[in-house]
């Protein structure tokens, strides 16, 4: 029996997914340019982020404005396809650049240097899903381990209101997302990111939509991070 449990357990925790809509190749190119964010060498709680474009030396890196506390510093682990399931390379030093608490999203300023971090390129204006349901890949961090993708299935674009708080756009998802998972992105079937992990309520996930990642970028003066 110990042969056919090992191969549970390799299926359980395959870092991709021959069933999500992404190819194979483009989820590791996914993998690779999401890193595991943490509290650096104090450990502290998981999450993830997705890097969507570098520029003099910096990489920029989506994630939700929850996994990026204010005041806590932050370590961003990359893998690649190669060194998976260890850290390849860890960074520090990331600056919030963009903080909003609806749609619980954030941009990240990091340093980056020599050689640049991989990116996975964000969808365009008008490139978003408009029927349901439509499947999508998910990639983030489950409870702290290292970066997997999954098939996604998304059912609707809700108008979501938070008590005593303010409103956004989101996806919802048929998957729940768990602990560790949150900031990492949604990619559509040609892998590029359409949505952040935002949280998980009522038996469904919630990803920020894409509409409202333009406009954060956008009203910020990081439009260039999805102009053509």
């Amino acid at each position: 029996m110990l042969p056919f449990i090992g191969l549970m357990l390799m299926v359980a925790f395959a870092p991709v997914d021959a069933s999500a809509p992404t190819a194979v190749d483009a989820q590791w190119a996914a993998l690779a340019a999401c890193p595991r964010v943490g509290g650096g060498p104090g450990g502290g709680t998981r999450a993830t982020a997705v890097c969507i474009g570098c520029k003099d030396g910096f990489a920029y890196l989506l994630t939700a404005a929850h996994a990026v506390p204010k005041g806590e510093p932050r370590a961003y682990e990359f893998f690649t396809r190669e060194s998976y399931p260890k850290v390849a390379r860890t960074l520090t030093h990331g600056e919030v650049v963009v903080r909003l608490t609806d749609p619980d999203l954030a941009l990240v300023k990091l340093p980056v240097g020599a050689p640049p971090a991989p990116v996975v390129r964000l969808a365009g204006p008008g490139a978003r899903p408009k029927r349901f349901p439509v499947a999508a890949a998910a990639v983030g961090c489950p409870r702290g381990a290292p970066p997997t993708c999954r098939a996604e299935k998304l059912i609707e674009k809700a108008f979501v209101r938070r008590p005593g708080g303010g409103a956004a756009f989101f996806w919802g998802s048929e998957g729940v997302p768990v602990g560790g998972m949150s900031g990492g992105p949604l990619l559509d079937a040609e892998g590029r990111v359409i949505g952040i992990c935002a949280a998980a309520q009522g038996g469904r996930g919630y990803f920020a939509h894409l509409d409202e990642i333009h406009y954060a970028l956008k009203r910020n003066g990081y439009d260039w991070l999805f102009a053509p």
